[in-house]
């Protein structure tokens, strides 16, 4: 009987040391790709797009919400192993290793009232006061902003219903955010008196923490099971999160 729960002891140890470690998978609050519930879970299209990629890697992973300044600098300290951002966001250039499939397209969409004039170019908003949401990348844009932040007044909300109210009610011309993110909280709200142009399609790429040792090759291996899923049409379905393809 010894023998026999030795052995048992022995095979259970060896066992969990073979598992991998759950590592973090970090996200951004932004519905419907992103965010925690009332009850404290994950939720959205791209959280469950990444617990899928993860099952099929067999990559062990907990899920947890950050504000965008801190996701990025607990990337850049390997606290935070993996997170799903802009494509070529300069923010994670020389700290993370960056993946090739995309994972969703976004449309970047900018919100004005309906006297207000539409635009069709980031340059055109030189000159007006311009609300970005806070902490959110914008991909090359964001370097536009950060370029002529001198040619414009620009405010940064920290939701997306006081951002869009900002436009509707007049204290602010343009709104620059995530067309699916902005139309789901002027659908919830019921926000009128908005049109919108969009201005930019942004793909959504995996990064991978360079503090890991192997970060390249579990880059590589969520491109090989991203691709695998798509071909096999085995990803969440957009229509259920009212996510409409850009």
């Amino acid at each position: 009987m010894s023998l026999l729960f030795s052995t048992l002891l022995l095979s259970t140890e060896a066992s969990a040391q073979t598992e991998p470690e759950p590592l973090e998978f970090g996200y951004i609050h932004l519905p419907p790709f992103g965010y925690t519930d009332s009850e404290g879970q994950s939720k959205g299209y791209l959280v469950e797009l990444a617990r899928q990629v993860f099952s099929a890697m067999d990559q062990p992973v907990r899920f947890v919400q950050h504000p965008a300044t801190r996701l990025y600098r607990q990337i850049d300290s390997g606290e935070t192993a993996f997170t799903l951002a802009a494509a070529d966001l300069h923010r994670l250039k020389n700290t993370a290793v960056e993946a090739e499939e995309p994972a969703i397209t976004l449309n970047l969409t900018v919100y004005h009232r309906k006297d207000t004039q539409p635009v069709s170019d980031v340059e055109q908003l030189k000159g007006h006061h311009v609300v970005l949401m806070k902490g959110y990348s914008y991909g090359q844009l964001g370097r536009f902003f950060e370029a002529e932040s001198d040619a414009m007044r620009i405010t940064e909300a920290r939701t997306h219903q006081s951002a869009l109210q900002m436009i509707q009610f007049g204290r602010a011309d343009y709104l620059l955010n995530y067309q699916t993110s902005a139309d789901t909280t002027i659908a919830q709200y019921g926000l009128t008196g908005l049109e919108s142009d969009v201005i930019a399609r942004l793909d959504v790429h995996f990064f991978v923490s360079k503090m890991l040792a192997n970060a390249q090759a579990l880059a590589d291996d969520w491109d090989q099971n991203l691709r695998d899923l798509k071909q096999r049409d085995r990803l969440p379905s957009k229509g259920s999160y009212n996510i409409k393809s850009p």
